[in-house]
């Protein structure tokens, strides 16, 4: 790079599914973080002052299907604040499993002239060519996943109408017939094993005293290591009578065909058994405390000081006439955090914050306020760098006229192709910084109407008062549970407060907008 155009701002995102896959050291945490920087100090010894690495940006045990993670939103933050101008990542799907995911990504770094680079793909957006390789790439190869899932789902479907097993184990009783594919063989043992659990549940009536008194008379591997969930699937399975089920879970698409294989179980006993099932299970339902404890925000609190993820958890009292419901680690925080905290207490700061938005409240004005000086803040950097940028263009226009001075005086053909190529190359770099400044301008226009628009921020108490809506309803915990993870982006759980990121998306599909326009995260003190 010459003393004109800085050094990119390098940020590196890293991050694994499981809090397991974060201690293998193939694709750890630290082996992606190694490569990265690998990277980098190649891309600076090849182009002196390429980039200069900034930080890191870690989530650790969340999934890449969901943009809503803590340090994806900050990194998208940084972005839109001018602090990072290049992301560096080894796989695509540690950035996104989604196309479409990852197309609102590369849109919006593009807004912020921030360029991606993957390691093991050919994603680069460093230079207008690779640019549309990346776009031309991701298609295709979503298009190769879509149609090979497709092809797949099609052979399995048709499988399964002629009544043939498709992969994965065989249900206890029955073994694979190695000779003819998707045919099953009898099994003598367990299949006797499986029968006696439909005789015992139907004289029991109860699963758990089924799997004691199959654990008490059978010691072979089926009847040793027996389990409740195991006997509930082997009593609702229509294997055993000779069916094979298709979509089995969709309701609307399921379908039974004659299976190939020999029952086990004859079908009035497997009847009277489903029977019996469902009387359970409407006894179990009128006795269901109505009242159960929803841990709405369950996996959403993450530790400030190790960064785990908290779940809900309960416990009775020493004298068992209490039950305490809290979100803990797993077992405790190795960097000195808030081991478990009273989910009620979490539930009604977090709630409450929430309604002084819905109802124009303090906080909600404060987050208004936060909110038009970040865009302020935005228009300021884009002004500077509308500046900056037409500073390098009279470079640029200088050293254009330099070189074609320098054309004209040279009669060597390899000189001349040496300055032509270096025209060429300066006139590239010219129209990029001309489609910067049309974008520059564009933004700060946009930016501009945002900043005195009554709109700002307006659709988050919309949204906030149906989530609430959601949770203060009976039987739609898992619906509020959705809607909040969509609000919030992070809740962050320290010593002394709690600190609550909202979804910049939200202000997003409100605004109709290219633009992602979040207010800092608000604190909430813990009471002593």
């Amino acid at each position: 790079m010459n003393g004109l155009v800085p050094p990119r701002k390098v940020a590196f995102y890293i991050r694994v599914s499981t809090e397991r896959q974060a201690k293998v050291e193939e694709g750890s945490l630290k082996n992606q973080e190694q490569m990265l920087r690998a990277e980098l100090d190649r891309r600076n010894a090849q182009h002196k002052d390429w980039g200069t690495f900034v930080e890191s940006y870690v989530d650790e045990g969340i999934s890449g299907k969901t943009t809503n993670r803590p340090a994806f939103q900050r990194l998208m933050q940084d972005i839109e604040l001018g602090r990072i101008d290049t992301v560096m990542f080894t796989e695509l799907s540690r950035l996104s499993r989604s196309l479409k995911d990852f197309l609102n990504i590369f849109e919006f770094a593009q807004r912020y002239t921030c360029d991606l680079v993957c390691l093991k793909t050919e994603i680069d957006t460093t230079s207008p060519y690779q640019s549309l390789v990346t776009k031309i790439l991701m298609v295709f190869a979503e298009f190769e996943r879509e149609m090979t899932s497709r092809r797949t789902a099609l052979n399995a479907y048709e499988r399964s109408k002629r009544g043939l097993a498709n992969g994965g184990a065989a249900p206890p009783g029955y073994r694979r017939d190695k000779k003819r594919k998707g045919y099953l063989i009898v099994d003598p043992v367990e299949s006797r094993i499986v029968q006696e659990i439909f005789s015992m549940y139907l004289k029991e009536q109860s699963i758990k005293q089924t799997v004691e008194q199959i654990q008490e008379h059978y010691h072979e591997p089926l009847g040793r290591n027996i389990t409740r969930s195991k006997v509930y699937t082997i009593l609702t399975n229509k294997a055993y009578v000779g069916v094979r089920e298709i979509y089995r879970r969709d309701e609307a698409n399921r379908q039974e065909v004659a299976a190939v294989w020999e029952p086990i179980i004859d079908r009035q006993t497997f009847d009277q058994v489903q029977v019996a099932l469902q009387k359970n299970r409407d006894r179990y339902n009128r006795h269901l405390d109505r009242g159960r404890f929803a841990y709405l925000f369950s996996g959403l609190i993450r530790c400030g000081n190790c960064g785990q993820r908290l779940q809900g958890k309960s416990a009775w009292s020493s004298s068992n006439r209490h039950r305490y419901h809290y979100y803990s680690h797993r077992r405790s925080c190795p960097k000195g955090g808030i081991v478990r905290i009273d989910a009620a207490l979490i539930h009604r700061l977090v709630l409450g914050w929430l309604r002084d938005i819905m109802n124009d409240g303090e906080r909600f004005e404060r987050l208004r306020q936060e909110g038009v000086k970040r865009v302020n803040h935005r228009i300021e950097e884009l002004q500077e760098a509308l500046t900056q940028i037409d500073q390098q263009q009279t470079f640029l226009v200088e050293q254009i006229d330099t070189r074609i001075n320098e054309l004209a005086r040279s009669k060597e053909d390899a000189i001349r192709c040496s300055i032509e190529a270096s025209i060429t190359r300066l006139a590239s770099r010219q129209e990029e910084l001309r489609q910067e400044r049309l974008y520059a301008e564009h933004e700060v226009g946009q930016l501009e109407a945002l900043a005195t628009s009554p709109r700002l921020f307006a659709n988050y108490q919309k949204q906030i008062r149906k989530t609430l809506g959601l949770v203060d309803q009976d039987g739609h915990a898992e619906n509020a549970k959705t809607a909040l993870k969509d609000l919030l982006a992070a809740l962050t759980l320290n010593p002394e407060d709690i600190k609550i990121a909202l979804s910049g998306l939200v202000n997003r599909r409100a605004l109709s907008s290219t633009l992602l326009v979040v207010a800092p995260p608000d604190r909430l003190e813990l009471p002593t």
